[in-house]
């Protein structure tokens, strides 16, 4: 149970802080290689932009988790209480079910992915795992959703039993 803890708190900033760092070790690796020893890694730049598209899908479920993905917020806060948090239960709801459709849109590249039997140039790495980052990060989108909806159900049921003892 405290493993589940730990990954529902930290598991995109444990992934993001492994992704960011094994950037800049492989960049500094090819700086060193290619500024002192005069030999370039053919692989290295390609590495890079991998390693950064799976940064870029797990950040997005972090931004979800931190409250911080993009909306309108400055129009949603001019609202009345109570207009404002339907509207933002609304949002989150349709976010989650784009979401949904992004994860199975996103299963369906990496199926295609292993039928055509793609691989990268540089690397000579399977194209499916670099298309995995999209269903993973749609997948824990997913459940950052389902977190935060559950978050403000809770919130308006409280808030309305609150108001009934009142």
């Amino acid at each position: 149970m405290k493993v589940l803890k730990w990954l529902n708190r930290y598991i995109e900033e444990f992934l993001l802080i492994a992704i960011l760092c094994s950037i800049v070790i492989v960049m500094l690796y090819q700086i060193i290689r290619r500024y002192i020893f005069n030999s370039s890694l053919s692989w290295s730049e390609e590495f890079c932009r991998y390693a950064f598209i799976w940064f870029i899908f797990i950040a997005l479920p972090y931004s979800i988790r931190l409250g911080t993905e993009l909306r309108m917020d400055a129009v949603i806060s001019a609202l009345p209480e109570k207009v404002n948090h339907s509207l933002k239960l609304t949002l989150s709801v349709a976010s989650l079910i784009f979401t949904l459709f992004l994860f199975s849109q996103s299963v369906d590249t990496v199926y295609e992915a292993v039928i055509a039997k793609e691989v990268s140039t540089g690397l000579h790495l399977p194209k499916q795992y670099i298309y995995m980052s999209m269903p993973t990060g749609f997948g824990l989108s997913i459940v950052r959703y389902t977190q935060m909806i559950l978050k403000q159900v809770q919130h308006q049921k409280h808030k309305h039993e609150k108001e009934a003892y009142s």
